[in-house]
């Protein structure tokens, strides 16, 4: 009778409960003590101690198992359980440096110091307050009352976070100090000071670009080191960076060139990252290419010439997109089609981002742990990797900026713990300003961030919302772009006041042949020194994602309302800010539908009874009109 009674015991779970899978059962171990299970049972997809996946198959049940949502029903993801919280203890510090960062660059370095001076005495403070208030056995705190004891300890991890914000704070303040210092005391700055032309020698950091339309007679900009000038008869040397204003003559310098020329440098404010301005009155004189032949220049030279031996005759946008998608260089890029990725939010796929770093990062960890190499060697053959790649595209700051901001989604994804991307992510912000101050102002850097932290934050919940109506891998698709937008736009609005209604399609049209354009040509780019027939058929593989990607910005840059007129200043980025909220509201609310229902409800339940209409239909409908149409004269105000 007893066993019969588990077995019916052991049915009725299973129709309750459904079928989780030979062996998953609990009712199948009601029986049992402690839940065992019987001898030779497994969990679902578990292997004997010591079983490794039989060799030449692909271990699909693994990756399915770690990788959320793959091959998951429509609605699956919104139905999924308990998720970890964001880690955000460190935003306070990334806070106050950040702030600090940017009202350092502005002043002088004296003040910069005096902050990091105090700072040091904050983080003094809070650490005796850390101490004073921990507990110590059979003293007066273990005698407290429970209130008490839970007041101190709230104002001990209070103390904790502001000694730790006080610290990364003065950490930024003095290397912002320090930077400021040299720039105002160099015998270079001091002598090229008066304004008066000098004979100078440069060496040039990037490569010459044409500025966009409107911007007066053609010229070219770049960046370059002043080594040596010749002022009032004497020499002085160092290192001062500028920014050089030249006519169309400069165009064919190139980046690591030294150059002789004679002209005027004005100083530039202190908020600007280059000491000054220079504007040659001359030609590049005695222009002499950098010593030896860097291998990195091999390599960027040798796709280079792949990318026009291929596609320059037949399709000249492929030419000019397969350099920029793959390293970053768009100097053979077709106006026409710059204009059109700028239109549809494109223009990220052709400049080195977080999305390369990290796609390289992938693609050798993952390779390298299909063929069951360990995870330390993995790693570190891929951060060896992702620096190679570094060196060949340019160790530039934005290039430098985006391997950080790549490797930190990666190796916390790889490496199995996704919960400490928030905290990786704000010990890198903490870093890269202590590294370069002026990162705080950069455009760049802060969509970098916004994009990154967008997708920490609410990129998996996006996701999960969209899967209400999607298949796990569209919403997904979806999720991404869709969340980076959200979180960039409000940025993006100061860079360009205008509307791209197509950037979240153009993207996810663009997303599939983004990781294939960029790991066949990054292949090629490696075997264009010693392999050129290699390098071509990687050049022939990846133009045909890099067509894909430069027909779909021609073409929805062409559709109608593909750039539509937004306010510009504080009013445009409030105005973004709080649309892109309101989306991300209503998405939440149509998903969750029945909990905002009930809450509504409850709160309904709580007014008095005069005042529930406020929470009915018809006067929330009026209030969602009414605030549309504040909304929408706002926008098309003058």
């Amino acid at each position: 009778m007893g066993r019969d009674a588990a077995r019916w015991q052991r049915y009725s779970s299973a129709a309750v409960d459904g079928n989780r899978g030979r062996g998953d059962n609990p009712g199948d171990y009601l029986g049992r003590p402690n839940g065992a299970r019987p001898n030779g049972a497994r969990p679902n997809g578990a292997r004997p101690n010591g079983a490794r996946p039989k060799a030449g198959r692909f271990p699909r049940a693994t990756l399915r198992a770690k990788i959320p949502g793959l091959g998951a029903a429509p609605g699956s993801l919104s139905d999924a359980g308990p998720r970890p919280r964001p880690d955000l203890r460190l935003l306070p510090a990334v806070a106050a440096s950040w702030a600090g960062a940017a009202a350092a660059i502005a002043q002088p370095w004296q003040h910069s110091a005096a902050g990091a001076v105090t700072c040091l005495a904050l983080c003094a403070a809070a650490v005796a307050a850390v101490w004073r208030l921990q507990p110590r056995n059979g003293g007066a705190w273990d005698r407290r009352k429970p209130r008490r004891r839970a007041a101190a300890g709230l104002a001990s991890g209070a103390a904790a976070t502001a000694a730790v914000a006080a610290v990364c704070l003065g950490t930024v303040l003095l290397a912002a100090s320090v930077r400021q210092h040299e720039r105002q005391t160099d015998p270079l700055a001091v002598a090229v000071a008066g304004g008066s032309p000098v004979s100078l020698t440069m060496t040039v950091t990037d490569n010459p670009r044409l500025p966009g339309p409107g911007h007066g007679p053609p010229r070219v900009v770049f960046g370059a080191v002043l080594v040596q000038a010749a002022v009032r008869g004497g020499m002085a040397g160092g290192r001062l960076p500028v920014r050089v204003v030249a006519g169309l003559e400069w165009a064919h310098v190139r980046a690591g060139d030294t150059v002789s020329t004679a002209g005027t440098v004005v100083p530039a404010p202190l908020r600007e990252p280059n000491a000054g301005i220079l504007r040659p009155a001359t030609a590049p004189l005695d222009v002499r290419p950098p010593k030896g032949r860097s291998p990195a220049l091999a390599f960027r030279t040798g796709w280079l010439a792949a990318a026009q031996r291929v596609w320059a005759r037949g399709a000249p946008d492929v030419a000019g997109l397969l350099p920029g998608m793959v390293m970053g260089d768009r100097s053979a890029g077709p106006p026409g089609l710059d204009e059109s990725m700028k239109a549809v939010g494109l223009t990220h796929l052709t400049a080195v981002s977080g999305a390369n770093c990290t796609l390289v990062l992938a693609a050798l960890m993952l390779g390298l742990r299909t063929l069951h190499a360990p995870r330390s060697v993995a790693s570190g053959v891929a951060v060896l990797g992702l620096a190679g790649f570094v060196a060949v595209v340019g160790p530039d700051p934005s290039v430098l900026r985006a391997a950080a901001m790549g490797g930190i989604g990666c190796l916390a994804m790889l490496s199995g713990r996704p919960k400490r991307v928030g905290a990786l992510l704000s010990a890198s912000i903490v870093v890269l300003l202590a590294a370069d101050p002026w990162l705080a102002t950069d455009y760049a850097f802060i969509l970098s961030v916004l994009a990154t932290a967008g997708l920490h934050l609410t990129g998996r919940r996006c996701a999960r919302w969209l899967g209400a109506w999607l298949p796990a891998w569209m919403a997904q698709a979806v999720a991404i772009p869709l969340t980076a937008q959200l979180f960039c736009a409000p940025v993006i609005v100061l860079l360009q006041p205008r509307l791209a209604p197509y950037t979240v399609p153009a993207n996810m049209a663009a997303a599939p042949v983004v990781a294939w354009v960029t790991t066949a040509g990054t292949l090629g780019m490696v075997a264009s020194p010693l392999l050129p027939a290699v390098a071509d058929l990687c050049a022939a593989a990846a133009g045909v994602g890099a067509w894909w990607v430069a027909a779909v910005a021609r073409w929805m840059s062409g559709l109608p309302a593909a750039s539509l007129p937004w306010p510009d200043g504080a009013r445009g980025v409030v105005l973004m800010s709080l649309m892109n909220a309101a989306m991300l509201g209503a998405l939440a609310a149509l998903v969750k539908r029945r909990r905002v229902g009930a809450a509504v409800h409850g709160l309904r339940r709580r007014l008095p009874r005069r005042c529930r209409f406020l929470l009915g239909f018809g006067s929330l409908t009026a209030c969602a009109a009414l605030a549309a149409a504040v909304w929408t004269a706002a926008v098309s105000g003058p």
